[in-house]
């Protein structure tokens, strides 16, 4: 019998709840100091990027001619580029090097340097005084 009360209770205090959301809800603010603040932030900040977006329409116009950087970029390209043809190359001339006869001295012989030419010259007049 205890429980017949508590449901009569439970609906009273649930419309009391329903009543007082609805008058909450039709509070009206008015204009205060921060709602001022945020709405002049507000303009600022749509204000900023619409002049960005402006800025960007505008320099699609803009044709760029030559210029002394950009043919200096452009000199510095085709010299990269050529050292990179010859680094290719080289890598090319390397594959056909022939180890053993370079260190051995097979087929073509190889070629004395001029300090040692001048030695052998040397050698050979000393011995010839003598």
């Amino acid at each position: 019998m205890f429980s017949l009360g508590q449901t009569k209770g439970n609906k009273k205090t649930k419309a009391k709840v329903k009543e007082t959301k609805d008058k909450l809800k039709d509070v009206k603010m008015g204009d205060t100091v921060e709602s001022d603040i945020r709405k002049d932030q507000h303009t600022r900040e749509k204000t900023y990027k619409e002049t960005g977006r402006n800025q960007i329409k505008a320099n699609m116009n803009v044709n760029i001619g030559d210029t002394v950087e950009s043919g200096i970029r452009k000199e510095q390209h085709t010299r990269e580029k050529t050292s990179k043809e010859t680094a290719r190359n080289q890598i090319k001339e390397n594959t056909n090097f022939d180890m053993a006869r370079s260190l051995f001295g097979g087929g073509g012989g190889a070629e004395e340097s001029e300090e040692e030419e001048e030695v052998q010259q040397e050698v050979q007049q000393e011995e010839e005084e003598e």
